[in-house]
């Protein structure tokens, strides 16, 4: 669950409880009681207060969320509309959070979305229709890093035996790893799991309490990119087999994407490194005003080259691919935006 803490100021009847997820950043957007289907024409400014739940310091989704939240804030400034953009453990948790109405905003896993939209999967029988997708995103690429010594096929047979530092339980990456083991034939060596925050994660790798660790995030993922500007010979990156990215499609509903970490995307990383992926998507719930999501959505199309600023890995938006790997119905405010700016909205994505 997510706990926030808010401004003084700011009353709230939510019951925000369990994990301490702290107050981050402050952005504004754009609400109005005026005419729904013009987004532009207000009568009455109103103040509402947003949650985004983004992801854990040193990745990708908390680097982008406070990038946002900057954005917002600086570009609809006048509407004083607060959005707070708040740490927590990723797309699993930050699903739980907008079913219970602890976040109004997400960052998140297409892959999770669709699931949890049609009650498949992990959430099978416990469906959350409600849910609308904003934007596609970037695409999440799996790192496994380890430590040099243990390095022998450069596979992930490697881990077997090892101690690995996985993400958070309610994480996407602590899923993707499960289901990645699974496929190992461990013979007796089993690979011994240990649920850490990135930073933490990071930590263990450096002072050897685990042996591996792995991350899922937009490239560069600033945590590998610490790990490995300290000191690029102590550790190794793993890759993933065609075979085994085979294996985990015919297992698996989420839709992997075969990815590739180009050469020199990190530091003393000399050659390409095969891995699997997932879209991304920024996503709400059907009850949020389409003309709060109609000028978030134009404020980020806006601003690609801010964004691509704040991390790489928001290059990869652009309107022409504003829909790649949405599998959930948009937003009715999504759907202004991008009718007013000539995107071909398929049918299965209109809202219902």
């Amino acid at each position: 669950m997510i706990t926030l803490i808010r401004p003084p100021y700011e009353s709230t009847t939510r019951l925000l409880r369990a994990l301490p997820i702290f107050l981050t950043a402050l952005a504004v957007v754009f609400a109005t009681n005026g005419d729904a289907s013009n987004p532009a024409k207000t009568t009455e400014t109103a103040r509402i207060s947003l949650l985004m739940a983004t992801g854990m310091p040193g990745g990708t989704y908390y680097r982008v969320g406070l990038g946002m939240a900057s954005l917002w804030t600086t570009r609809l400034k006048r509407t004083g509309i607060r959005v707070s953009a708040a740490i927590s453990e990723g797309s699993r948790e930050n699903i739980d959070a907008i079913r219970i109405a602890d976040a109004d905003l997400i960052l998140a896993e297409s892959g999770f979305c669709s699931m949890a939209y049609s009650g498949t999967g992990i959430y099978k029988g416990n469906p959350l229709p409600e849910l609308r997708s904003i934007t596609a995103l970037w695409p999440d690429v799996v790192h496994f890093l380890i430590r040099s010594e243990a390095v022998r096929t450069g596979t992930l047979v490697d881990l077997e035996g090892l101690t690995l530092a996985t993400g958070l339980p309610e994480s996407g990456t602590r899923y993707t790893t499960e289901k990645l083991l699974s496929t190992l034939n461990s013979g007796g060596k089993a690979v011994q799991m240990r649920s850490m925050s990135n930073m933490a994660a990071a930590e263990a790798l450096r002072n050897g309490t685990v042996q591996a660790l792995t991350l899922t995030g937009g490239i560069p993922v600033p945590v590998v990119v610490t790990l490995l500007r300290e000191n690029p010979a102590r550790f190794g990156m793993l890759e993933i087999s065609e075979s085994r990215v085979q294996t985990i499609r015919e297992m698996d509903v989420m839709n992997v994407l075969r990815s590739v970490i180009p050469p020199r995307t990190y530091p003393g990383q000399v050659r390409a490194i095969r891995s699997i992926g997932y879209g991304n998507v920024l996503a709400t719930t059907s009850s949020l005003s389409s003309q709060v999501v109609y000028e978030l959505t134009k404020t980020l199309y806006e601003n690609l080259d801010y964004l691509a600023d704040v991390h790489p890995a928001c290059r990869a938006l652009a309107l022409d691919r504003a829909l790649s790997d949405v599998r959930i119905p948009l937003h009715p405010g999504a759907v202004l935006y991008y009718r007013e700016r000539n995107v071909d909205i398929p049918e299965h994505l209109l809202p219902h």
